[in-house]
């Protein structure tokens, strides 16, 4: 019986640490999808990295205050399959970020698009659009006017 109860156990343990796992990366529960804010600032830091990569930018408010925002966006290795210009947003740009705030933080939130400076739209078609391509054996393509991932 011991070892039975041991199992179950192990199990369930294995169970929550998995379930915990799958939340800490889940931009449905971290995020609110459904009302996007748009933030804009300096570009502080920009780093593509991997598990997350992130932007700090400092964002001033009416009053003057800068307020640093994290923009935390997918790993540097799926932006790179997706074609993503990793390249293109760099430390002292400024820009208009479209984010999913944080459901739990403050100043914090997903990306979801920039416009830059010069007035071009920067965005990730995300996951879906990809895993269609490849499974359908065709070009990645983003939506028209995106610098994200090139058109043809």
């Amino acid at each position: 019986m011991k070892p039975a109860r041991t199992l179950l156990l192990s199990a369930s343990v294995a169970l929550l640490i998995e379930l915990s796992s799958a939340a800490h990366h889940s931009v449905a529960i971290n995020f609110d999808r459904s009302e996007p804010i748009e933030i804009r600032g300096t570009v502080k830091e920009a780093n593509i990295r991997n598990p997350h990569s992130q932007y700090v930018v400092a964002v001033s408010d009416k009053d003057g205050t800068v307020t640093d925002w994290l923009v935390e966006w997918s790993d540097r290795n799926s932006l790179i399959r997706r074609k993503v210009d990793i390249d293109l947003i760099k430390v002292g740009d400024t820009v208009t970020f479209t984010l999913w705030p944080s459901q739990r933080l403050p100043n914090v939130g997903y990306f979801v698009q920039a416009v830059l400076a010069d007035g071009s739209v920067y965005r990730d078609c995300g996951f879906v659009k990809y895993r269609e391509a490849v499974a359908n054996s065709t070009q990645f393509r983003c939506d028209e006017g995106s610098r994200a991932a090139p058109q043809q």
